[in-house]
């Protein structure tokens, strides 16, 4: 486990000086200081960059501000290899509905915003646990991609500092996990401990056909995460109001959980798609879908879905 102590230095709560760029907006740009000699032949010869290159885009929000992201290269070699090099549209949707969730809290309580844990699963370049972190969450970050847990680390601590809440980050390896027997001795369930259980849950992107052998070890792992919460609940009956996408109100025995899945045909059949639904359904999950109008600019990103997975037991 590594805690994340950030310099804020992507905390930009305007308009990005002198570029004109609004909120809900990106732009990008390669930094040739982080380019090989290697990377740069390749491109010479109109062939894939190295994984080497590295690229960076700043994405304004209308709550926490502005969050710069430091990602690997966009090329599609890279992208099968290391898919959590990459920033998806699945992330972008997951992070502009949970700011907006929070910015609307915040409204609605007189500008008292009560700290959640967040758990993010299969974070990737952590645009979403640094968009929990500058709203003041409680965040652990975990992926099992080496590479991406450098450049996670890196993004979580350039945008978040001292004034947000509590990050972590760790190498999570869903498969493992969920054959461990003692939950106790995992560092990520160990942290958890300490505040309680997770609150909300991420999956951002995280189903397609090269994670399909996780699936049941991830649905698994949601089950324990349950099973923490709900026993910790007796020692500790308090717990932050965690309102679903139809304005009901989250059990407080359950972890809120959010799934956003963009669909690819030329990865996923129709008949993988509906497995994973079903291995839902087996598991007493129901999946909600969060409406399109309540996910800012979600008309950018058509092929994308956002669903709440909710225990029906």
């Amino acid at each position: 486990m590594r805690s994340v102590a950030g310099d804020g230095d992507g905390d930009d709560n305007g308009e990005e000086h002198g570029t004109g760029l609004r909120r809900g907006t990106t732009y990008s740009w390669t930094n040739p200081k982080l380019q090989t000699k290697d990377s740069a032949k390749q491109r010479g010869n109109h062939t894939e960059s190295s994984v080497s290159e590295r690229e960076y885009k700043r994405i304004q929000f209308g709550g926490c501000g502005s969050i710069l992201v430091h990602s690997g290269t966009s090329s599609r070699v890279t992208s099968l290899q290391h898919t959590g090099l990459s920033l998806w549209s699945a992330a972008y949707v997951m992070s502009y509905y949970i700011d907006d969730m929070w910015s609307q809290d915040i409204k609605c309580s007189n500008n008292e915003l009560k700290k959640w844990t967040v758990l993010d699963l299969g974070a990737g370049l952590g645009l979403c646990s640094a968009v929990a972190a500058k709203h003041g969450m409680n965040v652990i970050s975990t992926d099992s991609d080496s590479q991406a847990l450098v450049l996670l680390e890196e993004n979580l601590r350039r945008n978040c500092n001292e004034d947000n809440g509590k990050i972590s980050v760790h190498t999570l390896d869903w498969i493992s996990a969920a054959e461990q027997a003692d939950m106790t001795t995992n560092p990520v369930f160990e942290e958890l401990e300490k505040y309680g259980g997770s609150d909300l849950v991420i999956l951002s992107d995280v189903i397609y056909s090269a994670t399909k052998p996780a699936w049941k070890a991830l649905i698994v792992l949601l089950q324990k995460l349950r099973s923490q919460r709900m026993r910790l609940l007796c020692n500790s009956p308090a717990t932050v109001e965690r309102k679903r996408c139809d304005s009901t109100d989250t059990p407080a025995s359950d972890p809120l959980v959010l799934l956003s899945y963009t669909q690819r045909r030329r990865d996923m059949s129709p008949q993988d798609e509906a497995e994973f639904f079903t291995m839902l359904r087996n598991a007493g999950m129901e999946t909600v879908l969060v409406p399109p109008g309540h996910i800012p600019h979600g008309e950018t990103y058509m092929l994308t879905t956002l669903f709440e997975l909710r225990w029906v037991n």
